[in-house]
């Protein structure tokens, strides 16, 4: 008689602990979805796009640029740049070099590809100059840009990009 008792408390017990299992393998698949599903809404809160980059942005700009072969001179200058949020953008320029003087209302189109790390590069068309390559950075959620020519050489150049209304 004690061994079929012990097997009829033993069948609760079964079924008791099958339960647990199933809750706990139900409870941790949630959990997992849970995590995930909020690991990748803080990759797309942090990560950036081309789409991080719309609007217009206001443009500081200072550094040397060449004027033609070995030629090169100091300038400063604004901007207003917009983007289109798909890799493309238009801007109006205004500057003042040490050789050349002030040129005013330049307008340029550029394209630009923005890495999930918020890194990115554009490419500048000026008409009658060559294309200027650029390296930048996205901050501040993408209220800023901080660009750097890469191309044509001799310029050493910087650019500080700032959301306009941002």
């Amino acid at each position: 008689m004690t061994a079929r008792l012990s097997r009829l408390s033993a069948k609760p017990v079964v079924r008791l602990a099958i339960f647990v299992v199933l809750v706990t393998g139900v409870a941790a698949m949630v959990a997992s979805t849970f995590q995930r599903t909020l690991s990748a809404n803080e990759d797309v809160r942090r990560g950036c796009s081309n789409r991080t980059l719309r609007g217009d942005y206001g443009i500081l700009v200072s550094g040397v640029r060449a004027l033609g072969p070995g030629v090169t001179e100091s300038f400063i200058g604004t901007a207003i740049r917009t983007y289109d949020g798909r890799g493309n953008f238009e801007q109006l320029d205004n500057s003042h070099g040490t050789v050349t003087g002030a040129t005013t209302n330049v307008p340029a189109t550029g394209t630009y590809t923005v890495n999930a790390d918020c890194s990115g590069t554009s490419t500048i068309t000026i008409p009658g100059a060559p294309p200027i390559d650029t390296a930048f950075v996205i901050v501040d959620q993408g209220n800023q840009v901080n660009d750097i020519v890469l191309a044509p050489q001799p310029n050493l150049v910087t650019a500080v990009l700032r959301r306009v209304g941002g």
